[in-house]
């Protein structure tokens, strides 16, 4: 009878050994799986910003005949606030063919980098291009710069 009453009392130590290493093998499949959810939506938002910039940019170059001398100007509010005559190629910049502001944003400056948390994107005015300024690497498996 003594040992019926000790049995219904508690796990043993065996048992519980088992739990924690069940949950222990559990946590490590999740916890990654978890911490990736953030990196996806900042993956994500930096390609919505790429869009956005690169669409920008080919507006402008389609109405002025020439890539924004400076990402800033993608958002100037007329052709006359425009910070250069000539982009990086030293092709002139038809100011009286801006029909922008190209890109609006809430507050009014160009999209922050989502992983550097700047503005500080990779512009190239001789060729339009525009890239990521971090270096981190993707999840899968690119630098961001490259994107």
């Amino acid at each position: 009878m003594r040992r019926a009453l000790r049995k219904e009392r508690g796990f043993t130590l065996i048992e519980v050994l088992i739990v924690i290493t069940i949950l222990s093998i559990l946590a490590v499949i999740v916890i990654p799986r978890l911490t990736a959810v953030g990196r996806r939506g900042k993956e994500a938002a930096l390609r919505a910003d790429l869009k956005q910039i690169r669409d920008a940019i080919e507006r402008f170059e389609a109405n002025t005949a020439a890539w924004p001398p400076s990402l800033a100007d993608l958002m100037a509010a007329n052709g006359g606030a425009i910070s250069s005559d000539t982009d990086g190629r030293g092709i002139s910049v038809d100011r009286n063919g801006y029909d922008g502001p190209y890109l609006r944003t809430g507050s009014g400056v160009i999209p922050a980098d989502p992983f550097t948390q700047a503005g500080d994107w990779n512009y190239n005015s001789s060729t339009g291009e525009v890239h990521s300024s971090s270096t981190l690497t993707a999840l899968d498996g690119t630098a961001y710069s490259t994107w």
